[in-house]
């Protein structure tokens, strides 16, 4: 089903009823809608949002509402599903009065469906939501006038809301960690979720590369970097990304650190990339200073990590090192065969 339109202000009364039981933000609040026309007269900018989604019946509704109950007024939404055969068909329908445009069909993954979404936007601002995650109370206002009051501001990047479902007490605000972000645009200190940008900023064919399936975003930071995007780091919490143990960054293991090998030798120019040195030189180390079962080995391995991480920061952009260093630690001992010695 297509319909490539404008989404008027939506209200707690004009969307459907929320399911038994549910309730704050987005379910039974709603955000104080912006006047239509902004003092000047002109229109609020266009931003576009595409949902990609598969079997995310269990949370696409309140993904949906958290966006149109922004009250905001120049916005459009694509649902770009793959083939769902759980309760998302059901959801989308129910909600197709308020989405400009939703597909249920066999894609070729999530940076596909991505990329067909983008294809379809005509906004000026735009980020894609997982259908598991949810925008806060206002986020869209809050980036329009911040994109309005910097003309000259790309991108803006805010904080996130990590939260844990079965695990509450985990739960928390994290802040973009942006210092020396130069040297490593492509890390995970920033949460794609509360990441909008300018749509005139991509001038590739697609907005993420399809041969990523991990670190799609990743790639996507360090490409708005090589165009020379201003960015703006904002301690405005913008979403909430939701873990629900299959996130694909949190179990992708060697994948991980495979495509972040493949980002490094697109943006920068080394005669031996960092994450090569990272997994022959250092993680072997590391993985030795953890898991053998010989004390002195353990305390040799941790010794001589530390001199490879000296020669590291000589060599490369102390930065990117570090950067690079902690998806190893996270990716890299996820996927290797620990001892029971080592207590992981």
């Amino acid at each position: 089903m297509t319909n490539h339109r404008s989404i008027p202000p939506c209200t707690l009364e004009s969307l459907p009823e929320p399911p038994p039981g549910s309730s704050g933000w987005p379910w039974d609040e709603e955000t104080s809608p912006v006047c239509l026309q902004m003092p000047d007269g002109s229109s609020w900018p266009r931003i576009s949002i595409v949902i990609p989604s598969y079997q995310q019946g269990r949370y696409i509704e309140e993904t949906l509402r958290s966006i149109l109950l922004q009250g905001y007024p120049n916005l459009e939404l694509h649902v770009m599903d793959g083939g769902s055969r759980d309760s998302t068909v059901g959801v989308l329908e129910k909600y197709s009065p308020w989405i400009s445009s939703w597909v249920s069909e066999k894609d070729e993954g999530q940076s596909d469906a991505i990329n067909k979404g983008f294809a379809l936007c005509s906004g000026e601002i735009f980020n894609w939501l997982c259908s598991d995650d949810f925008l806060m109370k206002g986020t869209l206002q809050k980036v329009a006038r911040r994109f309005l009051k910097k003309p000259r501001v790309d991108v803006i990047a805010g904080a996130c809301i990590f939260q844990y479902d079965d695990e509450p007490e985990r739960s928390g605000v994290w802040k973009v960690q942006w210092q020396d972000w130069n040297s490593a645009p492509f890390s995970g200190v920033i949460y794609q979720p509360s990441c909008f940008f300018r749509r005139s900023l991509v001038s590739r064919l697609n907005l993420v590369r399809t041969d990523l399936h991990y670190c799609m975003d990743r790639e996507l930071w360090a490409y708005l970097w090589s165009k020379r995007a201003v960015w703006e780091w904002s301690e405005e919490v913008l979403s909430t990304f939701r873990f629900t143990g299959a996130n694909k960054s949190t179990v992708g293991g060697k994948k991980v650190l495979d495509e972040l090998d493949v980002i490094c030798r697109a943006y920068f120019e080394e005669m031996v990339p960092l994450p090569v040195m990272l997994r022959k030189c250092w993680l072997p180390l590391l993985q030795l200073s953890m898991a053998h079962p010989s004390r002195l080995v353990r305390y040799l391995s941790r010794s001589v990590s530390r001199f490879v991480t000296a020669f590291l920061k000589l060599v490369y952009p102390p930065a990117r090192v570090r950067s690079l260093q902690q998806d190893f630690y996270h990716h890299g001992l996820e996927c290797a065969e620990l001892s029971p010695q080592s207590g992981k």
